[in-house]
C-alpha cells in the first residue's frame, strides 16, 4: 500500500511540476516575429508578434499532428513515418512537402516535387538558425 501511495504521489508531484514552454522566433535583424507556447497536455498555441492566436497544434494517440486556424478550422496535417521523414498535407490531404533530420542534426524541408527548400541547424547553446535553399541566414529560434 506504501509503495502505491508513494509512485502516486511522485507521478502527481511530476504532472505539477512540468511547466509550459515558450519559444520565441526572431527575425535575421533580431525583431520578434512570433512565440510558440506549449501548455502540459501538448496543445501548442502559436501567437504573433502583437500576442494575438494565429493557430493551434495537437498530436493523436496515433501521432497524427492537426494544426488549426484561430478559428479552429483545420488547416494541415502532418505524419512522422518509422524513418524520422514527416509529411505534411493541406486540408485537402494532398502532399505539401517533408521534412528530414540527418545524423548530424540538419533539418531539411523539401517541397511536393522534392527540391530543398531550407535547412536548420541548433548549435551547442540552443540556439536554431533557418537558412534558405541557397544557404542564407533567415531567421533564428532560441527556447527559453
Amino acid at each position: 500500500m506504501r509503495k502505491t501511495t508513494a509512485i502516486v504521489l511522485i507521478f502527481a508531484a511530476a504532472l505539477v511540476c512540468r511547466a509550459d514552454t515558450t519559444t520565441t522566433w526572431r527575425d535575421a535583424q533580431g525583431r520578434v516575429q512570433g512565440t510558440m507556447t506549449t501548455d502540459r497536455y501538448g496543445k501548442t498555441t502559436y501567437r504573433d508578434s502583437m500576442g494575438r492566436v494565429q493557430g493551434t497544434k495537437t498530436t493523436d494517440n496515433y501521432g497524427k499532428t492537426t494544426y488549426r486556424d484561430a478559428q479552429g478550422r483545420v488547416q494541415a496535417t502532418e505524419t512522422t513515418d518509422n524513418y524520422g521523414k514527416t509529411t505534411y498535407r493541406d486540408s485537402m490531404g494532398r502532399t505539401q512537402g517533408t521534412m528530414t533530420t540527418d545524423r548530424y542534426g540538419k533539418t531539411t524541408w523539401r517541397d511536393a516535387q522534392g527540391r530543398v527548400q531550407g535547412t536548420a541547424t541548433t548549435d551547442r547553446y540552443g540556439k536554431t538558425t533557418y537558412r534558405d535553399s541557397m544557404g542564407r541566414v533567415q531567421g533564428t529560434k532560441t527556447v527559453k
